[in-house]
């Protein structure tokens, strides 16, 4: 009776809380001019402290009692709050390191000043494409152009500076003396170049002011002295120089130029960052050029501009080595290049495992809705309205959220480590990526809509409870029922997204399998490669051939500047003797020693170019195949001459540049006919070896340094590895979409699972009634295994739509993902499998179920 009294007791005080609520609104307009006159109205401060109950933080009081409420309820269920949270910290963090890395690199403006005036300039060469502009022409653009502010021109190569602890290799960029005025930077200690300046100066960046000079605070005036190497064409050798600057500033972390240096030379430069600016000047040649344009001048508007100056300089004097056109790029597409929309479709893609958690919590939320219809009628027959149990409902969900949200930091500070790790020398700004406010503000916003999304379908759910069905024993069918279609919805959203996903995965997956069986043109098993700098003397080059071919081990040595998949595409034209002059078709050149194709496997036809080809009047050359089909047909180019040499070999077709391109036209030339390639450069030393490649570079080094003491030897790479870095970028996305993947099919075996054991729990009775009816009860458990059969179908077919519409998209990737019939069918079984084995479970439930047992339990 004390219970029931009780009972009744807290029944009334929640009926009689609006009433007294209203009552003291009241009171409170009635005090409003109780500060005129006090004693008439009563104590103000009684006034004011109940005026602040009803009307100032008594919410933020209902919110710490829905949090704890919230919190408690949680912990009651730890199996389903632990499967949420580890959900929600997967899909978030995967979210917010992606996030990341796209603010870092797309959406944070260039760290210069205007970045959106700032474009590349290249003119259009004779032989094809766009190339670098000639001094000439950057006189003329300076003086008549009226559209830019200022141009620079810059070259990138590397010098050995020269520290107590020995020679350390720094990328070097050479520029006249505008290049910091375009940009709009400047140093953090000291200055940047001035027009009065020698050319014994330099600019250093802050990382090597950090690991050189222990950030010294009295850097600026230190000398300091670089070793390098000029290119002597009248001798035909390089002369060493030792060039001592005087250091005038230091450059900050965050500044970079040119970004991701090693794009241009994977081989000769390996480094990610640049260390060392130094001026030059500029004597003639072609240069890389950067400008600056004026405000509101479009690139449309300046590339018509500089293209008449052009014109203008050509009827005076006619260039011989570029054709009429000027091509303008504004700088930021110049730094991202692809990856632009490479790393919008990994956010695209994480974005669909995102929207998949949201789903499958949603659903587990709906299901563990229904267990609670008893609670939630009971709360609503309390006095508990609409909106007071929708606040409860997204109370538990932002906490869910949060929680989600906060597991997530530690994956998403991971993956950003692991992805920076893999793309440092690769990603453009990958030095500017961070976990900053701007990634946790992202991750907050993300848990608040997250929790919106998953919350908002249970939290209505509660909302719509009608108090008459708590006595009624179908109240939690009823809710069941009422809610099945939007449940089953959410199931199937789940499984189309991880075919979309998986189907993305499973293409990329493809393509790099059939680039991996790709027939190169070489032998790559036992092979090393060890680049060279700076350029030596030609001979060199053979008696380190020599030399290294006499170690015991080595099957075949041989250099050439650049090694497959690993060239930038030096290109020019020749001309056939006999054909009309006008016809000057294009080619890429290379210079060998004879035996890099020997190294490599390379088959060859009539004879390779030697040393002793090098020193007559008449050049020896070797052409590969594909010039000879696209340029000889069924003749044979042997014997035939160009106006660059004697063609006297022809060697097999080599994929040069990417494993997915055709073998380009080709010329070899010797070694010391290799004049126009910059000489800090050098070359690279290709060894053949009987057993493992590594063991023989110790002494690989030893003849190298017998030969020539100068020459440093670095980026030492086996053939195998620099055709895997060759597809970094599409093992970066097999493995980061193959993840998304994995998670989204998990997300749905977890949500199919869930709604078919629910529909199971809440149609209990009717098949314990079909049980005792004598019902099989394998065919019972046919009747749960066929409605998730129905709901994947029918998931498989939105995914295989969406997988479709999804191929126009999916071009931006370094692979060409085409439909393929077998690869639907293959994602669609696995698929498949995957909802059988989530239904089977709740199937084999409902077939060992005692009717006796269940009724009685009803």
């Amino acid at each position: 009776m004390n219970a029931i009294a009780e009972w009744l007791r807290r029944i009334g005080y929640l009926l009689n809380r609006s009433a007294r609520d209203a009552a003291l609104r009241t009171e409170i307009e009635s005090h409003r001019a109780m500060m005129v006159d006090p004693k008439r109205f009563g104590n103000p401060v009684v006034v004011r402290e109940r005026a602040h109950d009803v009307w100032g933080w008594r919410w933020l009081d209902d919110i710490a009692r829905d949090a704890r409420f919230a919190a408690r309820t949680l912990l009651r269920t730890p199996g389903f709050t632990i499967v949420t949270i580890v959900s929600l910290a997967l899909a978030t963090g995967a979210t917010t390191a992606i996030f990341s890395i796209v603010n870092g690199v797309l959406l944070r403006p260039l760290p210069f000043a205007n970045p959106d005036r700032l474009v590349q300039v290249r003119v259009m060469m004779r032989v094809g494409g766009a190339g670098p502009v000639a001094l000439a022409d950057l006189d003329q653009f300076r003086l008549q152009s009226e559209s830019f502010e200022r141009f620079a021109s810059y070259e990138l190569s590397t010098r050995l500076l020269e520290t107590p602890a020995g020679s350390e290799r720094i990328t070097v960029v050479t520029s006249d003396r505008q290049l910091f005025p375009v940009l709009g930077v400047s140093a953090i200690v000291g200055r940047t170049f001035a027009e009065a300046d020698s050319l014994a100066v330099a600019v250093i960046s802050e990382a090597l002011w950090t690991r050189q000079f222990d950030r010294d605070p009295s850097i600026v005036g230190r000398t300091i002295a670089l070793n390098g190497n000029r290119w002597d064409p009248a001798a035909r050798r390089s002369v060493i120089q030792r060039r001592e600057v005087v250091i005038i500033g230091v450059m900050p972390d965050r500044f970079q130029f040119p970004y991701a240096a090693s794009a241009g030379f994977p081989g000769a430069l390996p480094e990610s960052r640049t260390d060392m600016w130094i001026p030059n000047d500029l004597a003639g040649g072609r240069w890389s050029v950067i400008g600056r344009l004026k405000p509101g001048v479009s690139v449309r508007a300046a590339e018509q501009e500089l293209l008449l100056v052009q014109k203008r300089q050509d009827a005076v004097a006619p260039p011989p080595y570029r054709a009429p056109g000027v091509q303008l790029t504004p700088f930021a597409d110049e730094v991202l290049g692809a990856v632009h929309r490479s790393l919008w479709l990994l956010f695209g893609a994480v974005g669909l495992v995102l929207a998949a958690a949201c789903a499958n919590v949603a659903n587990l939320l709906l299901a563990r809705t229904t267990a609670r219809a008893q609670e939630i009628v009971t709360r609503a027959a309390l006095g508990a309205g609409p909106s007071r149990l929708v606040r409860q409902f997204l109370a538990e969900s932002l906490l869910l959220s949060l929680a989600g949200g906060a597991a997530g930091v530690a994956l998403a500070f991971w993956g950003v480590g692991v992805l920076i790790t893999i793309g440092a020398a690769k990603i453009p700004r990958a030095h500017e990526v961070a976990l900053d406010w701007q990634a946790f503000a992202f991750l907050f916003v993300v848990c608040v809509l997250t929790a919106v999304l998953f919350g908002l379908a249970p939290a209505l759910a509660a909302s719509h409870a009608d108090v008459q069905s708590i006595t009624k024993e179908s109240g939690g069918r009823t809710t069941a029922s009422r809610y099945r279609y939007l449940r089953d919805g959410l199931v199937i959203a789940e499984v189309a997204l991880a075919f979309v996903l998986a189907f993305g995965a499973a293409g990329v997956i493809r393509e790099l399998r059939l680039l991996e069986r790709t027939d190169s043109g070489m032998i790559t098993d036992n092979v090393i490669t060890l680049h060279l700098t700076p350029r030596v003397a030609d001979h060199d080059y053979y008696a380190i051939e020599e030399r290294v071919n006499a170690l015991p081990g080595v099957r075949a040595a041989g250099l050439i500047q650049m090694v497959p998949l690993q060239n930038w595409g030096w290109t020019g034209d020749f001309h056939i003797t006999g054909r009309p002059k006008e016809d000057r078709p294009t080619t890429e050149l290379r210079t060998v020693t004879s035996g890099y194709f020997k190294a490599l496997g390379i088959p060859f036809r009539g004879r390779l170019v030697t040393e002793a080809d090098t020193i007559g009047a008449t050049r020896m050359l070797l052409v590969n195949e594909a010039l000879a089909r696209a340029h000889f047909g069924e003749e044979d180019p042997i014997g035939r001459e160009l106006d660059r040499g004697l063609i006297v070999g022809v060697v097999g077709d080599v994929r040069q540049s990417r494993l997915d391109r055709p073998a380009a036209p080709e010329i070899y030339q010797g070694v010391n006919r290799d004049a126009g390639i910059a000489s800090n450069l050098g070359m690279t030393l290709v060894v053949s070896t009987a057993g493992s490649p590594d063991a023989i570079v110790p002494a690989v080094r030893a003849a190298v340094r017998d030969v020539n003491p100068i020459l440093a030897i670095f980026n030492v790479k086996t053939m195998n590895r620099i055709v895997a870095d060759s597809l970094w970028e599409l093992n970066l996305y097999r493995w980061l979409i193959g993840l998304f993947a994995a998670l989204a099919l998990t997300l749905a075996t977890i949500g199919l699972y869930g709604v078919i054991s629910y529909g199971v729990t809440s149609r209990r009775r009717e098949f314990a009634v079909r049980l005792a009816l004598g019902s099989d009860p394998a065919g019972v458990a046919r009747l749960v295994l066929a409605r998730g059969a129905r709901l994947a179908a029918i998931g498989l077919v939105v995914g295989a739509v969406g997988a479709m519409g999804s191929l126009p998209l999916l071009r931006g990737l370094p692979a060409s993902i085409r439909p393929d019939a077998a690869t639907f069918a293959v994602i669609a079984i696995l698929l498949a499998v995957v909802a059988f084995v989530a239904c089977l479970v709740p199937a084999l439930r409902v077939a060992s179920v005692n009717p006796a047992t269940a009724l009685r339990h009803e």
